[in-house]
């Protein structure tokens, strides 16, 4: 049985297979990766949180030392209102504003809620209050595909993406 058409000079392949670009790309270079937060923006932004809940806890030490007692309280409602309200309001906390960072939810992209918000603070604290889990919660959005979730992200079903700028 002969062929038709000849292949162009090869026994194998489609005419003009040798000037094919090669079609593998960077690993996990779709167009959804690139609106997804980086692992260094991540561990920034909460670096910077971290040191702003630090500064607010120093500033209400020094007021409560002016008011009086009521120290103790003042800690709790600044620590426990800073990320659940600010998510709830903003999408963000000021360490991922900064960061060019937004929680939204994965469902429909929409906003958060306290009641979400509040879910996944309480859930990253639980995972920071057991030390492996913490470090296998704060690592796992650099190998977790294709969302970058970390365990907080997954039990209240949040993503976090980059703002455009």
């Amino acid at each position: 049985m002969e062929l038709q058409q000849p292949i162009a000079g090869s026994p194998y392949g489609y005419p003009g297979w040798r000037n094919v670009p090669y079609g593998g790309g960077a690993r996990g270079a779709g167009s959804d990766e690139d609106v997804l937060g980086r692992f260094g923006a991540r561990l920034t932004a909460r670096a910077l949180d971290i040191g702003f809940l630090i500064t607010a806890v120093f500033l209400v030490g020094v007021f409560a030392d002016f008011v009086g007692g009521g120290f103790p309280m003042l800690v709790v409602a600044v620590v426990v209102g800073y990320e659940p309200l600010l998510m709830a309001a903003y999408g963000a906390t000021l360490g991922k504003l900064l960061c060019g960072l937004r929680v939204v939810r994965l469902a429909d992209s929409g906003g958060l809620g306290f009641g979400r918000a509040l879910w996944r603070w309480v859930c990253l604290l639980v995972g920071c209050a057991l030390p492996v889990l913490g470090i296998v919660n704060l690592i796992r959005c650099a190998w977790n595909r294709p969302y970058r979730q970390c365990l907080h992200d997954k039990a209240a079903d949040t993503v976090v993406c980059r703002v455009q700028r």
